[in-house]
């Protein structure tokens, strides 16, 4: 009871002591300049800067209507007040300071738009020290109206309607969609010769296999699984190009280590690796997503920490913009010199989530943004960083490639990065990617950035051909059937490889493609599923060869395509063994989790121990963790 008193008295005392503004200075509450207010309060507009006034806010927020504010300072003070200077009035608050007060003060405040917190300390020595801190608005928090449109009267100034109130952010579990396929089939050669493909350098697939399997301990969705881009994430011992070619073409023909009457044939195309001092100059914009969605720690704070990976990595002459985008969207960074490393982190590190996603407008101003630092022979490029969950302005997956496809004919490229789980939407991103001539991965961790974003930077950002197409004829008197093992969504039709029209995918700078066909050599008793055709007699040219590898692509800044060929047979090895059996335990560990009735009697324990035997040098360690990755999926199933 005693306790209580005492309590009680000093909250007394204190509320005695503090003034009460609003009815003793009830004018300074409808002034609407920082000077004017400072003039009524204090009889002086003066006041010196003072770096022990700290401010803590963040430097993006993206809701204006609820900006976190801390205010601290040693400073023995009488009062602090806190203003604004974009709203209609711009005082926020006045502390009375007790005595025997610290003075760290919390609070939240709307900013209709981007602009300046100001603090002013009124020091008990009769003085005025201030101190001021600059917020980026991506959704304005006070302004009528009624529209969601942004209002450009300052920098970067974006309104929302008062009345319009910001949604709380739910998440929702296991929100993730990835687009359903269906396994490729055997093709009779006498009936299909030919096999068509756009080559794919994306490697999200195997990323987010390892996050399903190492972090949420379950089996991934079935079409998560995407084989080509699981062999596609490890790097292959394969010859490079020592002409003028872009990529050298590597076979090897091989037994399947799934199936006793039948062969794979493995193809690697490598392109030579760079040194990144000769590189052109590049100019990227950061597209960031930094809605609610974003909140969890393996989504906007992995992104922060993955991007500052990257501008390590850039020179004087590279060029870096960053665009976010919630409710709105914002150019927060314009064209920092790649040697500014601090600036770019300082606004990396201001970015705060919170909002809805209207992806459409950032990847617009993000365009418009690269448009105007257009570097001409140079690397032009969006990076977009996002969990894919675009929920205002153009949501369907249609209106979102067109909208990219669009704008790529202005030669950038655009790449996706995917972060988060939960409402993950892989699906919108890898098509965003292919249609944006860029490529897409999915960072699960660190470690996964640096190899995307540091080691294989050159490969991630610079394009060394474009519209990269394949197509294998088979040899009816060598091949009975054969199978494309994965790609299942970049088969084309046999006549699109010779039409430049069609777009297809890029490869970059030190990157290697893999494919895999399983292949049925032709034997006697071999019987066609396909009758015999009446009006037609094809004659078969009587060759040692088993097939002929073509490649179509063209130059980054050509639309005329250029074509190379090699033809293979049983003998042709350009990869070694180790390489060639890795591949197939890799391509038999994604058979298993998509439960393919290729799979035959293939089982886990036997892909560990051929990745065990066919590890090789692994010098980074990414094939023993995908032996991990199969150890683990063995007690899962």
């Amino acid at each position: 009871m005693k306790k209580i008193m005492i309590l009680i008295f000093f909250l007394c005392s204190f509320m005695l002591y503090a003034e009460n503004f609003r009815v003793t200075k009830p004018e300074v509450w409808r002034a609407v300049s920082i000077k004017e207010v400072m003039q009524k309060l204090y009889g002086t507009s003066k006041s010196m800067s003072d770096d022990r006034i700290i401010i803590k806010a963040p430097k993006v927020a993206s809701n204006g209507g609820a900006v976190p504010i801390s205010v601290m300072t040693k400073i023995p003070a009488k009062t602090i007040a806190v203003f604004q200077d974009v709203n209609p009035t711009v005082l926020v608050a006045i502390f009375t300071v007790h005595d025997s007060s610290i003075v760290n003060y919390t609070t939240k405040i709307k900013m209709q738009s981007s602009g300046k917190i100001v603090v002013v300390v009124e020091g008990l020595d009769g003085k005025l020290y201030s101190n001021t801190h600059h917020v980026e608005v991506a959704l304005g928090g006070c302004e009528g109206g009624g529209s969601d449109v942004p209002s450009y009267r300052h920098k970067s100034p974006y309104t929302r309607s008062a009345s319009v109130k910001p949604k709380p952010f739910v998440q929702k579990v296991e929100r993730e969609h990835y687009d359903a396929f269906n396994e490729n089939r055997f093709k009779e050669v006498a009936s299909s010769p030919l096999s068509t493909f756009s080559t794919d350098v994306d490697t999200a697939s195997y990323s987010t296999i390892r996050s399903y399997v190492m972090d949420r301990k379950a089996l991934p969705s079935k079409d998560a699984v995407r084989i080509e881009e699981m062999i596609n994430y490890f790097t292959y011992n394969y010859k490079e190009p020592n002409n003028t070619d872009p990529f050298y073409i590597n076979t090897k023909v091989g037994d399947s280590i799934w199936n006793n009457n039948s062969k794979v044939l493995q193809i690697g195309l490598q392109t030579k690796k760079v040194d990144m001092e000769t590189l052109p100059a590049s100019n990227m914009v950061f597209l960031l997503d930094v809605s609610g969605s974003m909140k969890r720690e393996e989504s906007l704070p992995l992104l922060v920490k993955s991007l500052k990976l990257l501008t390590q990595q850039l020179r004087k002459k590279d060029r870096v913009s960053i665009v976010v985008y919630a409710g709105a969207s914002g150019l927060i960074l314009d064209r920092a010199r790649g040697d500014e490393k601090a600036k770019i982190y300082d606004a990396l590190e201001g970015l705060y989530a919170g909002g809805s996603t209207a992806g459409e407008r950032g990847i617009q101003l993000a365009y418009e943004t690269a448009e105007k630092s257009f570097i001409v022979g140079g690397n032009n490029r969006i990076i977009l960083a996002t969990d894919g969950d675009f929920n205002v302005g153009i949501s369907s997956q249609s209106d979102l490639v067109k909208l990219i496809e669009e704008k790529r004919k202005s030669g950038i490229y655009l790449s996706v990065l995917g972060f988060g789980r939960g409402n993950y939407q892989d699906n919108k991103m890898e098509q965003l990617a292919d249609h944006g001539n860029g490529n897409y991965a999915y960072i699960d961790t660190l470690l996964e950035a640096k190899k995307v974003l540091v080691t294989q930077m050159s490969g991630t950002l610079y394009t060394v051909a474009k519209d990269v197409k394949v197509q294998v004829e088979f040899n009816p008197s060598k091949v009975h059937a054969y199978r494309l093992i994965g790609y299942e969504n970049r088969v084309m039709a046999n006549e699109d490889f010779n039409n430049d029209k069609k777009d297809a995918a890029e490869i970059g700078m030190g990157h290697s493609v893999t494919a895999l066909y399983e292949v049925v050599l032709q034997k006697n008793g071999l019987v066609s599923k396909v009758d015999r055709l009446k009006y037609q007699s094809k004659k078969v040219v009587d060759s040692d060869e088993l097939a002929t590898v073509k490649i179509r692509y063209k130059k980054p800044d050509s639309n005329t395509s250029i074509r190379m060929s090699k033809a293979l047979t049983l003998e042709n090895s350009d990869i070694d063994k180790d390489d060639s059996i890795f591949a197939q335990t890799v391509a038999g560990f994604g058979m298993l989790l998509r439960d393919s009735e290729y799979a035959k009697d293939l089982k886990i324990s036997t892909l560990i121990e051929l990745a065990r035997d066919s590890k090789g040098k692994d010098r980074e360690g990414y094939r023993a963790e995908s032996i991990k990755m199969m150890e683990k999926v063995e007690l899962l199933k």
